[in-house]
């Protein structure tokens, strides 16, 4: 089984030192979501795919929250989050090894994967770990690029080179596209208590390299149960052709 890419480019450190720090720099379906889950100074957060712990500093100014831990497989990026935040908890490796070593059973209000899960080859076993440490009652808040016709979770098909200005050059990370409803059906053998999602149609990455012509960019907030109760609530604010093939399942 191919291992996930552990990225030596400088291009994650030298853009997340500026870019997704403040509140207003994250998109517009981060940001409805994340809104959404009245969140405060007692609330924990773990961060996958962090970057430089931008998030941390976007929450922290938003809404107070400073237990935040980041995780980042980039060894330059963690070590610029952790200048750059000095009262966080930085760690850098892959979610997958640290699940089974420093962060075993340990469990978060809120779970963030922000272009992290999808931006892996192993992205099934990526979206288990990551809401294996959401806590009871808590939420997993992850970016997912939608499409109402076939996946592609085909690296050698669809894959997004690591250059902020465009240009196709440098190292390549993989960019997952998921059909609606698979992507549904896999958050709902999760069994939560509540799916919630904002997203929009919008053209792919400019250094993608991919079949699709347009995605739905979305943001969707799993809240793990805490009680048995009935059903799934769900609150999806997506495009009619998205949000139709989702309901089907």
């Amino acid at each position: 089984m191919n291992s996930n890419i552990v990225y030596r480019t400088d291009e994650l450190a030298r853009y997340f030192a500026t870019h997704r720090v403040t509140w207003d720099q994250f998109y517009e379906s981060e940001r409805v979501i994340i809104s959404r889950l009245a969140l405060n100074a007692s609330r924990s957060v773990l961060d996958v795919g962090c970057g430089c712990g931008g998030l941390g500093l976007a929450l922290r100014e938003k809404f107070g929250v400073t237990d935040y831990t980041g995780v980042e497989i980039n060894s330059a990026a963690a070590a610029a989050g952790r200048r750059m935040n000095g009262a966080a908890r930085i760690l850098q490796g892959d979610i997958l090894d640290l699940s089974r070593g420093e962060l075993r059973d340990w469990a978060f209000n809120v779970v963030f994967s922000l272009s992290c899960v999808d931006w892996n080859v192993r992205f099934n076993e990526m979206l288990l770990a990551v809401w294996q440490h959401v806590a009871p009652g808590g939420h997993l808040v992850a970016t997912f690029r939608l499409t109402d016709g076939p996946s592609c979770n085909d690296m050698a098909r669809s894959y997004q080179y690591i250059n902020f200005e465009g240009v196709r050059a440098g190292e390549k990370a993989a960019y997952v596209v998921l059909n609606a409803g698979e992507l549904m059906e896999a958050l709902l053998g999760f069994d939560p208590a509540g799916i919630a999602a904002f997203g929009y149609w919008g053209p792919p990455s400019a250094s993608a390299m991919t079949p699709y012509e347009r995605l739905c960019f979305c943001a969707v907030a799993i809240r793990k149960r805490a009680t048995e109760s009935d059903g799934t609530r769900l609150d999806l604010e997506l495009p009619e052709e998205i949000r139709s093939i989702m309901r089907t399942r």
